[in-house]
């Protein structure tokens, strides 16, 4: 019994150190990744850069991929290959996002907004809408709805444009967050926002 219990042990402290050096190894790559992507930043030209990024988030994606480090190094790939207007490695870096089981739920939302920003460039509108309905975290209602909005407005649905920008607007509303953009594009289609009204300041006693 006693030797089965040091050997349970010795197994699960050498699990534990795995993991540990897994996520330090993971962690250090993807800092690497967002470095070379900002050095990108400033200059997109910088071949050295774009190198550094590919080969850090390249070794995530393939020797890490449940890590969160390979989802976010994915959105980086995605959104590099978005500047150069490569929309066929963009979409399938965010479907490796979405593909994650684990991945986080606020990450995933992202890649679908992406995804259907990306999809919609490339003319793919239904893509597009089936992307945003795929995802129904709350957190991302009025950006969802938003796009949706800007995607039927674009194919000449009007009344469908309508209602997704009075379901952006609506949550917005209960949020008191200001959104001007919105507010254009409602005017855009015969709405008027509704008033945000600010919260009141509660005044500290003098």
């Amino acid at each position: 019994g006693a030797s089965i219990a040091l050997a349970v042990f010795a197994g699960w402290r050498y699990w534990q150190q795995n993991k540990l050096q897994t996520a330090t190894i993971a962690a250090n790559s993807y800092q690497a990744s967002q470095e070379a992507y900002q050095k990108l930043a400033v200059n997109p030209e910088d071949k050295a850069a774009n190198t550094d990024l590919q080969r850090e988030a390249q070794k995530l994606l393939q020797e890490y991929p449940a890590t969160p480090y390979a989802s976010n190094a994915a959105l980086l790939l995605a959104k590099r290959a978005i500047e150069l207007k490569d929309y066929k490695e963009a979409e399938k870096q965010l479907r490796f996002v979405l593909n994650q089981e684990k991945a986080d739920a606020g990450l995933k939302s992202i890649a679908s907004l992406r995804l259907a920003t990306v999809l919609a460039e490339t003319g793919d509108n239904k893509g597009a809408l089936a992307a945003l309905n795929a995802d129904t975290n709350a957190a991302f209602t009025p950006s969802r709805e938003e796009l949706r909005g800007d995607l039927l407005k674009a194919s000449g649905d009007i009344a469908g444009a309508q209602k997704a920008y009075q379901a952006a607007a609506k949550v917005l509303v209960e949020r008191q967050e200001q959104r001007p953009l919105l507010e254009m594009k409602m005017a855009d289609v015969g709405l008027e926002m509704p008033e945000i009204k600010q919260p009141l300041l509660i005044k500290e006693p003098s």
